[in-house]
C-alpha cells in the first residue's frame, strides 16, 4: 500500500500507470487465490480497489514515451488471458466468501439462489466480452476458455454447497450434483489437452476434495433409498479419472483427507456392485460391449452411453458443428455446452429395484464427506515447534512425525 499501486495517480506517465495497474490486479488475484486455498478471506478490501483494470491492448501499443494511453481494443489481445483472470477473481470476492466479508466490503448479501443467478449473469458477460473471441486452434485461448469455465463452475459449487444441518438421508440437490460433475469434466478436459501442458501449473494444485467427496456420498445415499423407477446416473469415468490422478501424488496421498476419499469410494463401489447384482439385465448397446467387458472394476454389465465432446486435438472430420453455428461463432471455441456434452465420459444408469439397506450409514458417510472436503488443518507453530537455544530437541510430536515421514521416503528412494 505504501507504493500506492491501488491508486491511479494523476499526472503519472501513461506507461507507468498501465504497468502499475497490471501489477496491482495480479496482487489482488493472488490475494483471492490464497484465501481460497487456505480457507480464509482476502486481505485486500474493496475501498482499496481504486485502480482501473488494465487495458485490453497488445504490448506493442505501449511505450515509455507515449503521451496518452491507447484506446482498448475489442477482441483478442495479449492481455485477454490476464484480464479474464482479474475479472473472475474480483467477482469471486462477492460469491466465495463469508457474509461478514461481504458486509465489510459493502457487497450485497445474496442468498444461494441469487448467487447462482449472479454467476450465470457474470458468465454470460465474460463469454460475450472475452471468450467469444478465443480461437479454438490457439492453445492459450483454449486454456483461457476452459479454465475460466472451471473457475465459474467452482464458484457455483461454493454458492450451493450442502449445509451442515441438511437431512443426511436425502441425496444432494440436482444443482449441486450438476456443478460437481461440471467441475470434474472441465478438469478432465484440461488434463487431457496435451497442447496446454505448459499452463497446467496454474490449476494443478487444485485438488477436487469437495467434488469427489460429495459425488461419492451422493452415490452411496441414492443407492440406499427405497426402490425407484428413475435410474441413477453415475458419471463414473470422470470420478475415477480424478481419483486415479490424485492417488499417485505423494502430497495428496499423505494428506489426512485422502483416507476419507478412499473410504467413500470403497463404499460407493460396494453399493454400485450391490445395485447391479439386484438389477435385471438392461438392454445393452453392442458398440459398447467390448469396453464394458474390459472394465473389471464395474464387474457386471450396465447400460452405458458414450457421449463425446469435440477434442481440441480431433480431426476436422470428427467435428460436427452446423454451418449456422460456424457463421455465428467463427472464432468461438464452442457454445456454452451442457453438462452432458462436456467431455467423453461413461454414464452408468442403475435401476434401483431394491434398497441396499444402508441408510443407517448415511450420517457416517456425511461425516467422511465433510472431513474430506474441509480445508486442510494448518497446525499452528508455537514455541514448542521451534528449535531451542540449547541441545534439547523442542519440536512437537507432529513435526517429528512429519520429519520421519519425509526422511523415510528419501531413504527408500535412495535404496531403490
Amino acid at each position: 500500500m505504501k507504493l500506492s499501486l491501488h491508486l491511479d495517480i494523476p499526472g503519472m506517465r501513461p506507461f507507468d500507470l498501465e504497468m502499475r495497474r497490471r501489477l496491482w490486479w495480479q496482487i489482488c488475484t493472488l490475494d483471492v487465490r490464497i484465501a481460497e486455498d487456505f480457507g480464509g478471506e482476502p486481505f485486500i478490501l474493496e475501498p482499496s480497489l481504486h485502480a482501473e483494470l488494465p487495458l485490453n491492448i497488445n504490448d506493442t501499443s505501449l511505450d515509455p514515451d507515449i503521451s496518452e494511453l491507447p484506446s482498448p481494443q475489442p477482441g483478442r489481445s495479449e492481455m485477454l488471458f490476464s484480464l479474464v483472470r482479474f475479472e473472475v477473481s474480483n467477482f469471486a470476492r462477492r460469491i466465495a466468501f463469508s457474509d461478514r466479508f461481504c458486509q465489510s466490503n459493502g457487497y450485497p448479501m445474496l442468498n444461494e439462489e441469487q448467487k447462482c443467478q449472479s454467476v450465470d449473469q457474470f458468465r454470460e458477460r465474460i463469454e460475450k466480452q472475452y471468450l467469444s473471441y478465443c480461437h479454438k486452434a490457439v492453445p492459450l485461448d483454449y486454456i483461457t476458455v476452459k479454465s475460466s469455465r472451471l473457475i465459474l463452475a467452482k464458484l457455483k459449487l461454493a454458492a450451493c454447497k450442502p449445509r451442515a444441518n441438511q437431512n443426511h438421508g436425502i441425496p444432494l440437490r440436482a444443482n449441486y450434483r450438476k456443478a460437481c460433475e461440471e467441475v470434474l469434466e472441465h478438469v478432465h478436459v484440461l488434463r487431457r489437452y496435451s497442447k496446454g501442458r505448459r499452463w497446467l501449473w496454474l490449476f494443478q494444485t487444485y485438488v477436487e476434495w469437495d467434488v469427489l467427496a460429495y459425488l461419492l456420498l451422493d452415490i452411496c445415499i441414492s443407492l440406499s433409498l427405497p426402490p425407484s423407477s428413475e435410474p441413477l446416473t453415475v458419471p463414473w469415468d470422470v470420478i475415477d479419472e480424478s481419483y486415479n490422478h490424485w492417488k499417485n501424488s505423494p502430497d495428496v496421498y499423505r494428506d489426512r483427507r485422502w483416507a476419507n476419499i478412499e473410504k467413500l469410494r470403497s463404499q460407493a463401489l460396494f453399493v454400485i456392485e450391490k445395485a447391479q447384482n439386484t438389477t435385471p439385465a438392461p438392454q445393452t448397446n453392442p458398440s459398447c460391449s467390448a469396453q464394458r467387458q474390459s472394465n473389471a472394476m464395474l464387474g457386471t454389465t450396465v447400460a452405458v452411453q458414450q457421449q463425446y465432446e469435440t477434442s481440441p486435438d480431433a480431426t476436422s472430420s470428427q467435428r460436427t458443428a452446423t454451418t449456422a453455428e460456424s457463421i455465428q461463432t467463427p472464432l468461438y471455441l464452442e457454445p456454452m455446452e451442457s453438462n452432458a456434452q462436456t467431455q467423453q465420459s461413461r454414464i452408468i444408469n442403475l435401476q434401483i429395484s431394491e434398497s441396499n439397506n444402508s441408510a443407517d450409514q448415511a450420517p457416517q458417510m456425511w461425516t467422511l464427506a465433510e472431513a474430506a472436503s474441509a480445508e486442510e488443518v494448518q497446525v499452528p507453530a508455537d514455541t514448542t515447534d521451534l528449535p531451542g537455544a540449547g541441545t534439547v530437541c523442542e519440536w512437537s510430536s507432529y513435526l517429528i512425525e512429519r520429519y520421519w515421514e519425509v526422511a523415510g521416503q528419501g531413504y527408500d528412494s535412495s535404496n531403490a
